[in-house]
């Protein structure tokens, strides 16, 4: 995974490869340039797991090679730093010197990992009811069907907005649209990318900032962000448990599938607007999309109180969104079977 030098320069040990993930103890888990350099050396994404400095030297010298800072030599020889403890599943002193250089670097991972399979019921394409496997999902989320030019065009024609081709492209935000073109184009789209630019366009129009969220495993990812956002660059080190109390939970468990109102105090809610780089706003709203019972986004977004009829558009968005999801996916699977 790393090398010796890699491992004592960014303080870091890694501890379990799960799926595309890798689990790593780290000092500081909101050091998002170290972070993003282990993503970046690694393939994987990298959730960071807290532990104490000299914990972290410790393991390094065991299992590296590389000599502790001199100030933490005093603590002996074991991880916690207590002389008279033993621990029988560690080698005794001396510590061991470098592992035997291997042959190659540990590759990034290959082909995604499936998931446990979860069955979704209620989903549609015209008259004809589709149920997936959460397999089939993931690969329309990861399909990339169609060349740029035929995504912003999908998206212009749809919204009868004469924009040029560049300006639709070359940004770093998708072009703003209303509610009502937002809805035309999500009604249209052919392709997933497509679908991701009409929702974030309208995104970009509701909220001063916001963040997409895709949800899989009980845990809501950082995925795309637009608007002023000073820490959008980190977005997808954005990891929000479901089962914790958040924004996210807020909407997911709303009668309507969406949530606006003042943020309640959580560790979680303290994490994302850190992460953002931005002051907890007064009022926040998150959406969720969903196709059956099952939740595959969550659109965050922030920058002042709405009214009755922009969060009614933010739920009818957030459902054709979901519509759209079911039409790709019964492509997809026709294209598979034919």
């Amino acid at each position: 995974m790393l090398t010796p030098a890699q491992a004592f320069k960014y303080k870091v040990v890694p501890l379990v490869v799960q799926d595309r993930q890798l689990i790593a103890a780290v000092e500081d888990p909101h050091d998002f340039a170290t972070l993003e350099a282990l993503t970046h050396q690694t393939g994987y994404r990298v959730l960071p797991r807290v532990a104490p400095e000299v914990r972290i030297y410790y393991y390094i010298e065991r299992y590296y090679g590389v000599a502790r800072p001199t100030r933490f030599v005093k603590f002996g020889e074991t991880p916690r730093g207590d002389e008279t403890a033993t621990d029988p599943a560690l080698p005794a002193p001396p510590l061991p010197g470098l592992p035997p250089v291997p042959a190659a670097l540990v590759s990034a991972p290959g082909p995604k990992p499936r998931l446990r399979s979860t069955k979704m019921a209620q989903m549609f394409d015209d008259s004809e009811s589709l149920e997936l496997d959460a397999e089939d999902l993931l690969e329309t989320l990861d399909a990339d069907d169609a060349a740029p030019a035929e995504r912003a065009t999908s998206v212009r024609a749809a919204t009868h907005t004469p924009v040029a081709l560049e300006a639709t492209v070359a940004g770093p935000d998708p072009l703003p649209l209303a509610a009502d073109d937002a809805l035309a184009a999500l009604a249209t789209v052919s392709d997933r990318d497509a679908m991701i630019e009409a929702l974030l366009g309208y995104a970009r129009t509701a909220f001063k900032g916001a963040v997409l969220f895709t949800v899989r495993d009980q845990m809501a990812f950082g995925w795309k962000a637009v608007g002023e956002l000073p820490g959008r660059a980190y977005v997808e080190h954005l990891l929000i448990p479901l089962e914790a109390p958040s924004i996210v939970q807020a909407a997911i468990a709303s009668e309507f599938g969406v949530f606006h109102g003042e943020i309640a105090p959580s560790t979680v809610n303290t994490y994302l607007y850190k992460t953002l780089g931005i002051d907890e706003p007064k009022y926040a709203t998150a959406g969720v999309i969903m196709i059956g019972r099952r939740v595959v986004n969550v659109l965050y977004g922030h920058g002042g109180e709405l009214t009755s009829d922009q969060i009614e558009e933010l739920r009818q968005v957030c459902s054709v969104t979901a519509e759209a999801y079911a039409r790709l996916i019964a492509v997809r699977k026709r294209s598979n079977s034919a």
